[in-house]
């Protein structure tokens, strides 16, 4: 967990072609498609337009409760608790906002995270409902999830006894590889890399964050700062973890999302910064790291919420996310939008040609037009579905049609027009990936 990694891939390589990205196999100047996306966000996600007054302070509202029954309390490991490779999660657990055990239903998880993080409701709803459909028991009488790993606790009852229930034991987000955990996160390991912790945080890249802003003479790990470090690891674990993949859902959306949170949901908007603010002394309490800043030291399970620490004055909603998502990834950092990974090792990571999907029906200026990304993103989610859903169901069914419905609400939202299969040769998008990519192959697929 804290050994040392190799992080002189860490800067990215320069380009003697300009200000370009590689961009689904194409070069494109970065300007051109950041101000094409532009245009097509503006009308494609109205909430990306929308400027924000000035954050008005209600410390009443906003102040978040961390004494009598939400005291913070470690994790009892002895007793079965888990905690996973979520800090927001992690913290509402020992906070007692959702159940010390680490193990809630879909309901907790959305109550929590909106009372305490001000994680929009549409938001929690959509991840909570996804999160129980693949790592827990959707179809047990109150669905619930691990944000850890196995857990006793979880107790899931089978709808009519096992006819259309788990084929194993609930998996938990842990176990969730290339569908909620993910490789690339900017604290913790990967799956299939030579360490092999995906759960607990990594001291290494922790570190590495911490010091974007340790000497600054403002410190605030703001989202800017999180989406650049973001990228660093992007690089770093394409030259160190010969199994890195990097898929549409996973990687593009899921990855990029939890550090989006991060540095919407950690902040501390208190009167002196309505707006929001996050320090380092918030950054270590939170990702469970105490000490001086030269010498830290993490305590597995230790994630808390800081004392006078002030939720959102508003809640981030589904659009806001997904307008966050587009910018800083597709507009500011394209290169967080090249769907690939490793193939031969280390240092061999291919990125998927988007011409080449469906048999030329996409091509990469094309996913920058209204809302295509995204659509395409759920698309692949609503095919790859029933292949991954057929190595934790006896019958898929029952499973799909929670997963369909909470899909179809967002295709209808992002008015999504009708997809032909998504392929490529014509061998399914889902198919494709666990042939091509070893990463991939290691988890059965992914998406």
């Amino acid at each position: 967990m804290n050994a040392k990694i190799p992080l002189n891939a860490m800067k990215k390589r320069s380009s003697d072609g300009g200000p370009t990205e590689e961009f689904g196999g194409h070069r494109i100047p970065v300007e051109y498609l950041a101000d094409m996306l532009k245009e097509s966000l503006a009308g494609g996600i109205p909430d990306a337009r929308r400027v924000h007054e000035r954050s008005t302070f209600n410390p009443e509202a906003q102040l978040i409760d961390v004494h009598g029954e939400h005291e913070f309390k470690m994790p009892d490991y002895a007793a079965g608790d888990v905690r996973g490779p979520c800090p927001g999660l992690n913290t509402l657990a020992n906070h007692a906002y959702l159940p010390r055990n680490g193990v809630a239903s879909i309901g907790q998880y959305i109550q929590a995270t909106n009372k305490v993080w001000g994680m929009g409701v549409d938001i929690a709803t959509i991840l909570s409902i996804y999160g129980a459909v693949f790592g827990g028991n959707i179809v047990s009488l109150n669905p619930s999830l691990s944000m850890g790993g196995y857990s006793s606790s979880a107790n899931p009852q089978n709808l009519l006894g096992n006819v259309f229930g788990l084929l194993g034991e609930p998996r938990g987000l842990s176990g969730t590889h290339n569908i909620f955990e993910v490789d690339g996160s900017n604290t913790r390991g990967d799956l299939y890399d030579p360490i092999g912790d995906n759960n607990d945080l990594n001291m290494t890249y922790f570190t590495r964050l911490f010091d974007m802003q340790k000497d600054a003479e403002f410190p605030n790990y703001t989202l800017d700062v999180m989406m650049d470090f973001a990228v660093k690891r992007f690089f770093q674990d394409i030259s160190y973890n010969p199994n890195f993949v990097y898929l549409p859902w996973s990687g593009w959306f899921v990855r990029n999302a939890a550090v989006i949170f991060s540095g919407r949901l950690f902040v501390n908007c208190s009167e002196e910064y309505p707006d929001g603010i996050f320090s380092k002394e918030g950054l270590k309490a939170i990702y469970g790291v105490t000490g001086p800043d030269d010498d830290m030291v993490y305590v597995r399970g230790s994630d808390r919420i800081p004392e006078n620490y002030y939720r959102r004055p508003r809640d981030f909603t589904f659009t806001d996310g997904l307008a966050d998502l587009i910018y800083h990834t597709i507009i500011k950092r394209p290169v967080l939008f090249s769907i690939g990974g490793n193939v031969n090792g280390v240092n061999t990571f291919a990125g998927l040609n988007f011409a080449d999907i469906s048999g030329g029906a996409f091509n990469a200026l094309q996913l920058l037009e209204g809302n295509n990304a995204l659509c395409f993103v759920f698309q692949f989610v609503k095919e790859a579905s029933p292949n991954i859903l057929s190595s934790i169901y006896a019958t898929v069914g029952p499973a799909l049609s929670q997963l369909t419905e909470a899909l179809n609400v967002i295709f209808f939202s992002l008015d999504c027009p009708a997809y032909k299969d998504l392929a490529v040769s014509g061998t399914d998008l889902f198919s494709y990936f666990k042939e091509t990519y070893p990463g991939a192959a290691l988890s059965k697929g992914g998406m």
